[in-house]
């Protein structure tokens, strides 16, 4: 049973965190067993207005409502509608396209294995035309690899959810789930809509560009992607209402004597259905899984314009913690739950010095850089510690295993996997599955011609796109921005097979709300390859891979 002192020690550590970022507003409950141990509100829900958090504060949920539109959709699982291994495009009217390979299924939605990207929904203000879900999925449905093949978190497969679950019942997905989630857990300050109700009590969102010194920006209310609005992220709720769903999930799916789902359904929806490489980590059915501090831990965070969130649980101790805030500051930081379950549970994280500061004889065979042309990661020995990415030390429990230390992912375990060769082949944290960085072997055509018209399509977060590239001259090039206008590139060098240059491209006022800036700065680094330019659109956020060839865009 958690004491007084554990609380107070859980009080200190929010204050303090909230206080380094200088955070608006969070509410935090904490689930023991069968019941709400503990719930407060920290600083303020507006603070324009001078509104406390409270425990009873509305906050968007954003991606939390994954796990709520997934016990719905799992009880029409127990009705017979469907089984998790269906191909999802059996059951649908507008179908996933592009498939590659094998019919991605339900259990590959709920897993993010579906083989499509990662993609948020449109945001549209109150009075703007949002999207029929259903022509939503016929454009967004559509993958860029076989199923199974790479981990890629996918808003767009719990959108595909919610729209199965409309088909199923003849009702759209936020009917069904009022009536069959949450009502039955008395989730009475929730909605998948800002109702009349709702907008009294609802926390006012902020965004900001960077740090603590940078100014809260408050965000207008939007309506998320479609009507009814995205299942990807459209609850609304409070850490009591999402605390009575979390102590369904702790007790076999009965909350109050009442049974929302059977025991072994829970028990499915939380087992490691996709483990990232030989680790003990992956996903369950929606729910993340790690190991943290010895502890298998079940979590979903959640991020949108205006607020973040985190909801963690250890099921074997029966404690778990939600926690909302209304500030997204673009550093991909979410409420630190983890550690506040590390704190109830009355432990400390643990270093034992001959494992932390031990260089051990395989060094060598560790140390390098891991990922792809995308996105990297280093692991080196600095003072005697093994180090990722020069903020995380990690600690070293076998030669396959070690524990995480630092800001980020802290008490999580980390896995490495050997080759044959004795070197590490990759290495696995989270669901992120990293193998050991082989540079590609590009043959550079250096006398192709250049000049002329290129298309070819990409995707990146906002959807699926062409971009045209007009090169003039060696030191002269034009790109088409994803509204189809020509815009002149700076800093232009096609010389010897390479094209370079860079622009600010305006982005879509509906994705442009996600951010702080209506514009994004790109630059193009290509290289003919085969008749082709090939290389990569890079964003201050992103390096986006791209092959563009000579002609038509409706050649594409």
């Amino acid at each position: 049973m958690v004491d007084s002192a554990e609380f107070e020690r859980l009080e200190r550590f929010i204050s303090a965190e909230l206080a380094g970022r200088r955070h608006p507003g969070s509410s935090v409950s904490v689930v023991e067993g069968d019941k709400v141990a503990w719930a407060k509100g920290f600083g303020y829900a507006d603070l324009r207005n001078s509104v406390p958090a409270a425990p009873e504060t509305v906050y968007r949920c954003a991606s939390v409502t994954k796990p709520v539109v997934t016990v719905g959709l799992l009880q029409l699982m127990e009705r017979g509608r469907f089984s998790l291994d269906d191909p999802v495009n059996d059951h649908l009217d507008v179908k996933v396209r592009v498939v590659q390979g094998e019919e991605p299924t339900v259990r590959d939605l709920l897993t993010h294995y579906s083989g499509m990207p990662t993609r948020v929904p449109p945001l549209y203000l109150l009075g703007e035309e949002a999207l029929r879900m259903r022509d939503y999925v016929g454009d967004a449905a559509r993958m860029v690899r076989p199923r199974r093949r790479a981990w890629a978190y996918c808003n767009t497969a719990f959108t595909i959810i919610g729209y199965l679950m409309e088909l199923f019942t003849g009702s759209s997905y936020d009917v069904y789930l009022r009536e069959h989630v949450l009502k039955p857990l008395g989730m009475s300050l929730s909605d998948f809509d800002l109702t009349p109700m709702l907008q009294g009590r609802v926390a006012q969102g902020y965004k900001r560009d960077g740090g603590p010194e940078k100014p809260l920006i408050p965000v207008a209310p939007y309506v998320l992607g479609t009507r009814p609005q995205d299942p990807a992220g459209s609850l609304y709720s409070t850490v009591i209402d999402l605390a009575n769903f979390v102590i369904m999930n702790l007790n076999g799916g009965v909350f109050r004597g009442r049974r929302l789902l059977k025991e072994e359904t829970v028990e499915e929806m939380q087992r490691l259905q996709a483990p990232t490489g030989v680790s003990r980590s992956g996903m369950g059915l929606t729910w993340f899984r790690t190991i943290h501090d010895g502890h298998v831990m079940l979590y979903h965070t959640g991020g949108l314009p205006d607020y973040t969130n985190q909801v963690s649980f250890y099921t074997e101790l029966g404690l778990g913690v939600c926690w909302l805030s209304n500030l997204q500051d673009g550093s991909g930081w979410r409420p630190p739950a983890p550690t506040a379950l590390r704190i109830l549970s009355g432990e400390s994280p643990s270093f034992e010095s001959q494992r932390i500061q031990s260089v051990p004889e395989n060094w060598d065979r560790i140390v390098g850089v891991y990922g792809d042309e995308t996105r990297q990661s280093t692991l080196r020995y600095v003072n005697g510690f093994l180090v990722l990415d020069d903020r995380l030390i990690l600690e070293r429990v076998d030669d396959a295993r070690f524990i995480v230390h630092g800001p980020g992912s802290d008490g999580e375990e980390f896995t490495v996997e050997y080759g044959g060769d004795g070197m590490v082949k990759q290495f696995d944290l989270g669901t992120g599955f990293h193998p050991r960085y082989v540079p590609e072997d590009v043959r550079l055509d250096v006398g192709a011609e250049l000049t002329g018209e290129w298309y070819g399509e990409y995707f990146d977060s906002f959807g699926f796109h062409t971009l045209g590239l007009r090169i003039e001259g060696e030191c002269k090039a034009m790109a088409m921005d994803q509204r189809g206008e020509w815009v002149d590139l700076e800093g232009v060098r096609a010389l010897l097979g390479r094209v370079e240059g860079g622009c600010r491209l305006r982005i879509p006022a509906e994705y442009a709300r996600w951010g702080v800036d209506d514009w994004a700065h790109v630059s193009l680094q290509l290289a003919a390859v085969d008749g082709r330019l090939r290389g990569f659109i890079r964003t201050p956020a992103a390096n986006i891979p791209v092959t563009l060839e000579k002609g038509r865009a409706n050649n594409i």
